[in-house]
């Protein structure tokens, strides 16, 4: 069995435990009633179960594979290189959970966070332990937070959402709750500048549209599409509106990450 297929295999065999892992977390959960959204196919039919485990083994296993991209580069022991990489995952899904939306109710916006917050973490130990880099050492790493990179992503993330809410229309709380809205753009757009300035310090490319597309389209945009269509599994969602709201958000982050500059600070460790 040569190495690609083994990593192949651990990336399946993590896949496999974040979804259990999961799945346990979910039925930890209350059950709660929303009359907004009606139940998707999946959940009239009685397969969500099955949907869930097979689009989740999917899904995670899929993000999973991203931190190939960066472990290399990583500094630290094993197992802290991995649960930073889950730990940044964490930033973009429990700030998406938290938005406003028609159907979500106040008591969600606790146990959801925590329940993905645990899975991805696990999902980040496991990762550092089998594909963690043991030759890095707890280098002294230099701050990502540069201004301008910053308010890029944060503007065009919050300018994105803007045009859909204005211009498209997307299902939203926008019209009910305008000023909660417009904050949770702005601490999302935050967050977003925060985890991809953390992560251009480990993408080796002096080429600034290729990092954009990895940043963004990859890092960001990959875990984007695969959070967002969770929801179809248990809802009747809007399919064309979770595209149109799923490719904006990656286009407007991808178009921030374009201010980032050249990576020299973290020497590759191939």
């Amino acid at each position: 069995m040569n190495r690609t297929v083994k990593n192949i295999l651990k990336i399946l065999l993590i896949g496999l435990a974040t979804t259990i892992v999961r799945i346990i977390g979910q039925l930890s959960i209350p059950a709660g009633e929303q009359t907004v959204l009606a139940p998707s196919v999946f959940a009239q039919n009685g397969t969500m179960p099955l949907a869930f485990t097979v689009y989740g083994i999917f899904a995670y296993s899929l993000i999973a594979s991203l931190f190939l991209l960066i472990r290399n580069r990583l500094s630290g022991n094993r197992v802290l290189q991995g649960l930073k990489y889950g730990l940044s995952c964490c930033a973009v899904w429990i700030v998406y959970l938290l938005e406003p939306l028609p159907h979500v109710a106040g008591f969600d916006r606790i146990t959801y966070p925590i329940a993905d917050s645990i899975a991805l973490i696990v999902m980040g130990l496991l990762l550092g332990w089998l594909f963690g880099n043991p030759a890095r050492r707890a280098d002294k790493e230099k701050s990502p937070f540069l201004i301008l990179p910053v308010l890029a992503v944060t503007g065009g993330f919050f300018v994105g959402r803007m045009i859909q809410y204005l211009v498209f229309g997307i299902y939203s709380s926008f019209d009910e709750k305008p000023l909660e809205t417009v904050l949770w753009c702005l601490l999302t757009g935050i967050a977003i500048s925060c985890v991809t300035a953390w992560l251009n310090l480990y993408i080796h490319s002096e080429n600034r549209i290729k990092r954009a597309l990895i940043l963004g389209g990859l890092l960001f945009g990959v875990d984007l599409f695969l959070f967002n269509f969770f929801m179809p599994l248990v809802f009747d969602a809007n399919i064309p509106d979770l595209i149109l709201r799923t490719f904006i958000d990656i286009l407007a982050v991808t178009v921030g990450c374009l201010a980032f500059p050249n990576q020299r600070n973290v020497d590759p460790a191939d």
